[in-house]
């Protein structure tokens, strides 16, 4: 194909999507140094300069529960001078902002507490290169090819995460390796996904393959995993830690869903509920939309988990294409695992069809660009279109000699 339908051809698509993507990075480095360099801005619950926005919260988490733990224990502990001068806001005492109250699960917090370990900016770009370094070595381990790898973890929802300092890298990383492992060596696919239990709607897209009874040793390791990091949440942090995660930040998590979607523009939200609501739907509207969607994607994601699959990798992507419309609360910064889907796509198709990955691996960040300019998220209208790609290279792919039935001559 030397040109896509009398338009560009496919160099000077591969040339637009660089563009495209290069003025991605250059805006959010830019919103970065702006962070640095404003000193009246208001990031979260920081006074002023502190451009790590999301590990911010994250880190003082982690640093008032060690704090706490120690005094319990007996060691005189206190937040330092510049703790008590930058964050005037307890995450861990019920603020009546929804904004502001800490939604994560103690067993997340475990990752908070050795970060605040060290000094804030030190343990931000610590934070980064270690998600970076373990999500690359799992999904190299798991078998994937450094291509997909580097292009993966280069989309716009990892440039995103990056300059956050959110965990969508690290648990991106996790799904994708786990759903790469399961077929091969279950235990340790079940184990890595246990290990989601620090975000667990990022997980529910497994009840979908480790519910079928061919996938019982995988869904027993996840168990077993999961079951044992929430013990040791509540050996580090005590019980208190899941009775303010089970009565306040569940219950503030179902109220940011609720909240008129026009009062706090979510223009990183990336699902179907999500997307309802920004065109005006009501709640009941918004919910029944989601529940159909999600009883179809597990439907969709159960059907193509049932049997081995030749094409691995593709079928992972399909299934985080997929995982889009399993739950009602997602964001842009959560699709690393489908950009990493995207990226092997892109090098397994025709030349021609590359382009098309190419646009669907930059959607995440353009998503949420677009909702910013016109009120309305569109996110899960791509992964939709993702899904049909990826399906259709399944259906077309030629079947290897092995996977032929067997004709049998008549006697």
């Amino acid at each position: 194909m030397n040109r896509l339908r009398g338009g560009l051809g496919p160099a000077g698509a591969f040339v637009a999507v660089a563009v495209l993507y290069w003025f991605f990075v250059a805006l959010d480095a830019h919103a970065m140094i702006g962070w640095w360099r404003d000193p009246h801005m208001v990031v979260l619950t920081a006074t002023q300069d502190l451009p790590q926005k999301d590990f911010a919260r994250f880190w003082d988490v982690g640093r008032v529960l060690v704090l706490r733990r120690l005094g319990e224990f007996g060691f005189a502990a206190s937040p330092s001078p510049w703790m008590l001068a930058t964050f005037h806001v307890d995450l861990l005492a019920s603020t009546g902002n929804t904004y502001q109250d800490w939604l994560y699960p103690p067993t997340m917090n475990l990752l908070g507490m050795l970060a605040s370990l060290l000094p804030l900016p030190v343990s931000f770009f610590v934070w980064d290169l270690v998600s970076l370094g373990l999500a690359a070595g799992l999904l190299r381990r798991a078998g994937l090819d450094w291509g997909s790898i580097g292009l993966g973890l280069a989309g716009t929802a990892s440039v995103q995460n990056f300059v956050m300092g959110q965990n969508g890298v690290l648990t991106g990383g996790l799904l994708f390796s786990a759903l790469l492992w399961c077929e091969r060596r279950p235990l340790v696919g079940g184990g890595l996904a246990g290990v989601l239990c620090i975000k667990p709607q990022i997980a529910l897209v497994l009840g979908g393959i480790f519910l079928q009874p061919r996938r019982w040793g995988s869904l027993a390791a996840c168990v077993a995993v999961g079951a044992g990091l929430v013990a040791l949440s509540v050996g580090v942090e005590g019980w208190q830690a899941w009775s303010w995660f089970i009565h306040v930040g569940e219950p503030c998590s179902a109220r940011v869903l609720q909240t008129p979607f026009k009062q706090n523009l979510l223009v990183a939200g990336a699902t179907v509920f999500f997307m309802a609501r920004s065109f005006y739907a009501g709640l009941t509207v918004a919910y029944a939309l989601q529940g159909v969607c999600s009883v179809a994607a597990f439907a969709a994601i159960w059907a193509l988990w049932r049997g081995p699959a030749e094409q691995v990798v593709e079928r992972v992507a399909l299934t985080l294409c997929l995982a889009v419309f399993v739950s009602p609360y997602g964001y842009f910064y959560d699709l690393v695992g489908y950009s990493v889907g995207m990226a092997a796509m892109f090098l397994r198709v025709p030349h021609g069809r590359k382009p098309v990955y190419a646009l669907l691996w930059l959607a995440p960040g353009y998503m949420a660009l677009l909702t910013a300019v016109t009120g309305h998220i569109f996110m899960p209208v791509a992964a939709a279109i993702g899904a049909v790609m990826v399906w259709r290279e399944m259906a077309l792919a030629p079947v290897a000699p092995e996977t032929l039935p067997r004709v049998h001559s008549p006697a």
